[in-house]
């Protein structure tokens, strides 16, 4: 699955967890030790997730919460 939104909130526990606000719903997005982040087709830090960015998530849904999500993908669109 993939989402486009915009980070409302970054809970810096560890694994990194979002909350990102697409046009209909609110996402919970957890990052794997594997998740790829990227900001203009070049390796990102996670350390570079903020409030207020766009991004576009792709990641496996949650089988127990559809607006749940570990994140395979991060690209920030800024």
């Amino acid at each position: 699955m993939e989402i486009t939104g915009k980070i409302i909130t970054v809970m810096e526990s560890w694994p990194l967890q979002l909350t990102v606000e697409t046009q209909t719903d609110l996402y919970h997005v957890v990052l794997r030790s594997d998740t790829q982040i990227t900001q203009k087709g070049q390796v990102a830090d996670p350390g570079s997730l903020r409030p207020d960015l766009p991004v576009r998530i792709g990641g496996q849904v949650s089988s127990s919460n559809p607006l749940a999500m570990n994140a395979q993908m991060i690209e920030i669109l800024q």
